[in-house]
This record gives C-alpha cells, sequence and structure tokens, in this order.
C-alpha cells in the first residue's frame, strides 16, 4: 500500500467536485437538500443547513441529520473511488453545532470492489414513491441489507406477517394526523414541484394518482373513516417492510442512521431494488415509541423503508448546482 498519508493529500479541483457531487446525489427528506459543503484540501465538510428545515414535518431536525448522514456517506464512498481511505469524524467541532461531518482522505489505498460497487449505485439510486410488485426480499438479499446497516451501529427490524395489520394501522394514524394539519400539509405542498420546475423538491411526476402509503406522501384526501383500510395492510405485502433501529438517539445517531440507510439503500440498488419510506409515524413523535413497543426493539426507530421491485420506473429527483451548494 501507498504509504502517503492525509497530511499530503492535495485534491484537484475536479477530485472535489466529484465528491461534492456524489455527497449531493444522497436522499433527503423531501429532496430539500438540507446541506452545505465548503472544500478542504484533503476532502469535504457537511454543515447542516437550517434555511431548508421543516419545523412543522421535521421539528427536531432528526429527519434533517439523517439526510445530512446519507451525504457523508456518499462522500466517504467517492473518496474511496478516489484511491484513499476514507476518515469521517462527526460532529467534529463543539463550537460550531452546524458542521455535522468531515470526510477526508486517509491513506492511500486501491479502490476495492465493493466500494466500486457502491459508487456506481450511487446516481442510480432512487426513491419509489409508485406501485410495488407483488413480490418479498429474499433473505440472502435481507442479510446483505442487515450486514450493510450493522456497519454503522444500527439494525433491522422485518416486519412479520403478524405485525403488518398493526403497522397499517399505525401508519393510517400518523397519515391521518398529518392530513387533518392544515400546516403541515402546506409544508408538504411547497416541495411539491411540477415537472420541469425547481432544483429540489418532489417533482409530481413521481407520484401517483393511488392514496398513501403507495405514493409516500399525503397529498390526497383521506377518507373520514378512523379506521386502517385493508388495502393499506395488503399494499405492505408487495414489499418487504424494514424498520432502522438504534441504541441511542441523538444527533450522533441520527448521522450514524443516515449512514447506515444510504448503505442499505445503494445496496439495495445493486440487486435491482427500489425503496420508499412510509415514516409518517416517526414524525409524530408520540408514536415512535409505540412502534418500538408492539416491534419489541429496544432502540429508537429512526427510519420505516419499504424494499421491493417497482412496477414502474420513476424519474430521478433534481439537485440544486452545486455552486449553490458550496459555503465561502
Amino acid at each position: 500500500m501507498d504509504s502517503t498519508t492525509a497530511a499530503t493529500a492535495r485534491l484537484t479541483p475536479e477530485d472535489l467536485a466529484l465528491i461534492a457531487q456524489a455527497a449531493h446525489r444522497a436522499p433527503s427528506l423531501h429532496n430539500t437538500q438540507p446541506w452545505r459543503f465548503r472544500a478542504r484540501l484533503d476532502g469535504l465538510e457537511i454543515h447542516e443547513d437550517t434555511d431548508r428545515a421543516l419545523p412543522v414535518v421535521d421539528p427536531f431536525g432528526r429527519d434533517r441529520l439523517i439526510s445530512c448522514g446519507t451525504a457523508a456517506y456518499n462522500a466517504a464512498i467517492a473518496i474511496g473511488h478516489l484511491g484513499w481511505t476514507p476518515q469521517l469524524a462527526l460532529c467534529p467541532d463543539p463550537g460550531n453545532p452546524r458542521l455535522l461531518a468531515t470526510v477526508t482522505c486517509g491513506p492511500r489505498r486501491r479502490p476495492d470492489a465493493e466500494g466500486e460497487q457502491l459508487y456506481e449505485a450511487i446516481p442510480h439510486r432512487r426513491t419509489h414513491r409508485r406501485v410495488f410488485l407483488p413480490t418479498a426480499v429474499d433473505d440472502d438479499r435481507l442479510e446483505e441489507l442487515r450486514g450493510a446497516v450493522a456497519a454503522h451501529g444500527a439494525w433491522l427490524h422485518v416486519v412479520d406477517a403478524r405485525r403488518r395489520d398493526r403497522l397499517a394501522d399505525l401508519l393510517w394514524r400518523a397519515a391521518r394526523e398529518q392530513a387533518e394539519s392544515r400546516e403541515f400539509r402546506r409544508e408538504i405542498g411547497r416541495w411539491l414541484r411540477e415537472t420541469g420546475e425547481g432544483v429540489d423538491g418532489v417533482p409530481v411526476a413521481s407520484l401517483g394518482k393511488a392514496p398513501y402509503p403507495v405514493d409516500g406522501l399525503v397529498t390526497h384526501d383521506l377518507p373520514l373513516r378512523r379506521d386502517a383500510e385493508d388495502w393499506i395492510a395488503e399494499e405492505l405485502t408487495h414489499s418487504t417492510v424494514l424498520v432502522l433501529f438504534t441504541l441511542g438517539d441523538d444527533p450522533l445517531d441520527w448521522l450514524r442512521a443516515g449512514m447506515a440507510l444510504e448503505h442499505l439503500l445503494l445496496r439495495a440498488t445493486l440487486d435491482g431494488l427500489v425503496a420508499s419510506f412510509a415514516d409518517q409515524p416517526l414524525q409524530q413523535t408520540r408514536l415512535r415509541p409505540e412502534l418500538a413497543a408492539f416491534l419489541d426493539e429496544p432502540g429508537h426507530p429512526q427510519a420505516i423503508i419499504r424494499i421491493g421491485r417497482p412496477m414502474v420506473t420513476v424519474p430521478p429527483t433534481p439537485r440544486r448546482p452545486l455552486d449553490q451548494v458550496f459555503m465561502n
């Protein structure tokens, strides 16, 4: 192995653009892209952008930090692709809480096969907000996904058939509460984009006509009945439902959850799978302990993910130009 270390790393502008572009392709809550980047000679700083906060949907910034964790993971994968050992520090400066991560170059190394595969998956990953084919993820693939999140100190709960109805009820209750909030619907509406419009947010073309949770966002009127519709539980059978857990529940845990989540999503992409999120119960803070309790898990749920195969393809979500993301 080359003995060159981070102390002598000097990345070119092209290298830095490649790292930043990979980080910028990460998923984020309603594609808000809540990060800012600062270039270093040896890597990239990732800062929280609170101007892109969603105070109704995400009042504590948990989803925002999970989003920034996904960006940090992609930056680390890109540094590995360039032939350096990625070194990542989370919340490195207590005096600057908006600096969430530094991703820098360690010793030189040859890119490894798995890292190269994950790097190639970055531009192909999509959040699938449409209908799934009625298939389940096989056990071998699930073990790969478990291994991906375990690398970051997280774990997965695979929701089985006997808990599916309970989860459907929880999804329905959370969706109703959000749909009945004018402030919530207004905030979501600000991040929906017509075709060809904008450089952030969720394109309407990524959504279908089916009601929640098939399309993943509360954008349609819900019926007045209080009980969950049978089709919600039925729709959940068309995919494998995973819940991502961490032992702790502070900003560091949220960032690590984001890294685990992106590792899982890239791994799934390599297997020809797509993912969507059903995080409404986690955005209703009082429902998070209820979810952990009926799943009989000791930790804190950070993401509810549906994994499966798509019935239709969806377009990529837009991204802001990089020059709008970099800090001076």
